[in-house]
């Protein structure tokens, strides 16, 4: 590795540095600027949308991956009746029958 390639590595970690801290930054001030408009309301606006996000997370850790586990045979049984039922034009190139 020449130094050219080192030096525009670590340009473009510090441009994602920058770009970062610098959303971050701006976001920050943004909430400042509205806790002090509203004097507070925004904390607990923030803390219902915190919520209602765990209660998002909790339900798909309780229902939604066990029920994508329960349907992933049917999900296989599916695609491989749907890949018998193409005819050998419609398949994929790669998938094709070859014929001498």
């Amino acid at each position: 590795m020449d130094d050219d390639e080192r030096i525009e590595r670590y340009q473009r970690r510090r441009e994602s540095i920058l770009t970062v801290l610098l959303a971050v930054g701006g976001a920050l001030g943004i909430l400042v600027i509205l806790i002090i408009i509203t004097w507070g309301l925004v904390l607990y606006v923030i803390l219902i949308a915190a919520g209602v996000a765990g209660l998002i997370l909790l339900n798909y850790f309780l229902w939604g991956r066990g029920m994508m586990e329960a349907t992933a045979g049917e999900r296989e049984e599916e695609q491989v009746r749907a890949s018998m039922e193409r005819q050998p034009w419609e398949l994929p190139e790669t998938e094709q029958p070859r014929h001498l």
